[in-house]
């Protein structure tokens, strides 16, 4: 996984653009709004998450709308995958269920995992690799981002 992506994700405002996209197209002013920070601060997050292939943009007019890449993504996904044991993930308690229905609500939550890819929403993932970077910041540097 390429450093510049730990520093591109590691901010709490491309974090939150990031999040605001994985639910749809959003023109700039739209995000600026969803945000509430200055119009030229959401653009240069833009750039950088652009130029990190994170997202991508498309012009109508003079109004510019981005989307999320999700490939883009993949790389961290895998990565974080390596770090988290699959016993991490949470499960069905025996006894929550009856045990009739528990290999039916295994299948369910597998099913739901192969549905949305590595089983984890954007905003837990990106939380997650927060946590990791203020660890590698704080054991390489002596500090927290």
């Amino acid at each position: 996984m390429p450093s510049d992506l730990y520093h591109v994700i590691a901010d709490p405002t491309r974090r939150q653009l990031l999040t605001h996209l994985a639910e749809g197209e959003y023109a700039v002013g739209d995000l600026v709004d969803a945000l509430d920070v200055s119009q030229p601060t959401v653009s240069k997050h833009l750039r950088v998450l652009r130029e990190a292939s994170l997202v991508s943009i498309r012009a109508q007019g003079q109004r510019r709308f981005y989307s999320l890449e999700p490939e883009g993504l993949r790389e961290v996904l895998d990565w974080l995958g390596t770090l988290v044991p699959a016993s991490a993930e949470p499960a069905v308690a025996v006894g929550q269920v009856g045990e009739e229905h528990d290999d039916a609500a295994q299948r369910g939550v597998l099913a739901a995992r192969r549905q949305h890819g590595v089983g984890r929403s954007l905003e837990q993932v990106t939380e997650r690799a927060q946590e990791i970077i203020d660890r590698f910041a704080k054991q390489r540097f002596g500090r927290r981002r």
